[in-house]
């Protein structure tokens, strides 16, 4: 923002049409810096209403592979849920979050990986349910390329080379509370977790909004 220097009126006082304006220009000014303001909150060691949580030495069923290490960046447990044979999808784990969102980040990896394995549903403060389908997840035992199909944002690599990659997910209804956010496999031959981590990005709200 450029330097602005105030101009102090007595009552009465005429004020000159430029520096009206350039008072204006300023609060205009102000004002769009205010509106790109966000917040950036990272939640860790998430527990979860669903799912089992297998620590990142453990072999979950059907992955024979571990991440050789108990952390991994903030990782510390891995959310999964074996396929359920009675429906057509798995919920894996489901956090709570009670803030309001623009963005979600997450981190995931799958065996069996590089397929549209993953769901995702937002809870919003009302009651809300919106529903992202068909997010690739990639295969966790190498480093994949990024590809055009969800494209991760960075990746973690353990001490024996396996990878968590890092996504996000753009919120619809930003402008209402998230309560939760659900993960779901909907892949049998795949086994996607999740990472006890989510990061999110809000846009500061003005005062109305509380």
């Amino acid at each position: 923002m450029s330097d602005y220097e105030p101009i102090i009126k007595k009552p009465g006082d005429l004020i000159k049409s430029e520096d009206w304006n350039t008072t204006q220009e300023e609060i205009k000014k102000l004002y769009e810096y205010i509106n790109r303001m966000a917040s950036a909150i990272t939640l860790v060691n998430l527990e979860s209403s669903g799912g089992i949580p297998y620590d990142l030495t453990e072999k979950i069923p059907g992955d024979d592979l571990d991440y050789g290490s108990r952390v991994v960046g903030h990782i510390t447990k891995q959310w999964y849920k074996p396929w359920d044979e009675t429906r057509q999808e798995t919920k894996i784990c489901k956090f709570g979050i009670v803030d309001y969102a623009d963005i979600i980040y997450y981190w995931a990896g799958a065996g069996n990986g590089d397929k549209k394995t993953l769901k995702i549903s937002l809870e919003d403060e009302e009651g809300n349910i919106t529903s992202i389908e068909d997010l690739f997840i990639h295969e966790r035992s190498r480093l994949r390329p990024k590809g055009e199909d969800n494209p991760y944002i960075e990746f973690l690599s353990s001490p024996n080379d396996y990878k968590w990659y890092k996504y996000k997910v753009a919120n619809p209804n930003p402008d209402n509370m998230l309560r939760y956010i659900t993960f779901y496999n909907t892949d049998r031959e795949c086994t996607p977790r999740i990472g006890n981590v989510i990061q999110y990005v809000t846009k500061i709200k003005s005062i109305g909004k509380f």
